[in-house]
């Protein structure tokens, strides 16, 4: 009698490790089950919380969305002095007090965004997370890897918001909070000194109140682990309670990534070990699958051309990018 499956060890590839497990291929001869008899009762609400899968995703994410961000230099900062940068940190806030859902704030205000983001500053790849401000308002958080002008930034999330009126709101609330002149926020002096508040009541009057400061955007560059740091911030609890819907989201290449999968066969194995001799990464073992930490400068190292060209073709496949790295082959 023919087993019922055949276990075939495999390997995936990533920029920073590589996940050991096997798959399972069933024959396709064997009885049939009913499949109802695996169904579990799931429950979809989040509660506000990042599920474990979820932070294993965005953990994944973000290692893709660092390994493919080209270094950018940004010049003229406000000390004079240039620095490089991999990614930028993006923050959407709403105007004035929310008045529609965060379903429909999602769908006509941070999807556009994020469509302009691609069309006017080439954004390819990028990791947003939805969070409640302390005023109850959904504001936003994107990860991108380019380099994009704040006060475009701030042009194009102030027009779109406008389609649900929040800049009209904004404005009508400064006119009526400034009626009679200059009046201080003093519940914000401790975040926003007077000078500050004078400064911005300045600029309101001049712009008619058109202009609000709804966005922030700053470069990542002085984190030393940045995967750590951003998989922690992405993925907090914190600040979550009472969001309705999605938590998170990126890009569809980001999505779900599997890496370069190739079976371990003789020519394969002989790679791997050549990799483990060589370098000795550090193995992790989990119950259903094996994890060994790597650089992706292992992977060019010439002992280990096979694994380089399989993840080398994947990238290409699924990000349409190549590689910047040549291989020397015996």
């Amino acid at each position: 009698m023919a087993p019922e499956f055949d276990v075939i060890p495999m390997v995936s590839i990533h920029p920073s490790r590589l996940n050991f497990y096997s798959r399972i291929e069933w024959n396709p001869y064997r009885p049939k089950r009913d499949p109802s008899i695996h169904l579990k009762n799931v429950d979809n609400n989040h509660h506000g919380k990042v599920s474990s899968v979820a932070k294993r995703k965005i953990s994944k994410a973000i290692e893709y969305l660092l390994f493919l961000a080209n270094e950018k230099v940004l010049p003229n900062t406000a000390h004079g002095k240039s620095y490089s940068f991999k990614l930028a940190f993006v923050t959407l806030t709403l105007p004035s007090r929310q008045i529609h859902s965060d379903q429909e704030i999602k769908a006509k205000c941070l999807n556009q965004m994020l469509i302009e983001m691609r069309k006017k500053w080439n954004v390819r790849n990028y990791i947003w997370r939805a969070e409640k401000q302390a005023n109850g308002n959904i504001h936003f958080h994107i990860l991108v890897d380019k380099f994009i002008p704040w006060s475009e930034l701030r042009d194009s999330w102030n027009r779109i918001t406008n389609k649900l009126d929040y800049v009209n709101n904004y404005r009508k609330e400064m006119v009526r909070f400034h009626s009679g002149g200059f009046k201080v926020r003093s519940e914000l002096l401790r975040s926003w000194e007077y000078k500050a508040q004078i400064r911005a009541y300045k600029r309101g009057k001049l712009n008619d109140w058109s202009s609000p400061n709804s966005t922030d955007i700053h470069s990542i560059h002085k984190v030393k682990n940045i995967k750590a740091y951003v998989c922690k911030y992405v993925s907090k609890d914190e600040q979550s309670a009472g969001l309705s819907g999605r938590l998170w989201g990126c890009n569809y290449e980001l999505s779900d990534i599997p890496g370069a999968q190739l079976i371990i066969d003789s020519h394969i194995s002989d790679a791997i070990n050549r990799l483990f001799d060589k370098h000795k990464p550090k193995v992790y073992d989990g119950a259903y699958f094996s994890t060994a930490v790597i650089t992706f400068d292992m992977l060019t190292d010439s002992d280990s051309n096979e694994l380089f060209k399989a993840f080398g073709q994947f990238i290409l496949s699924h990000f349409n990018r190549h590689l910047q790295y040549k291989v020397g082959i015996d």
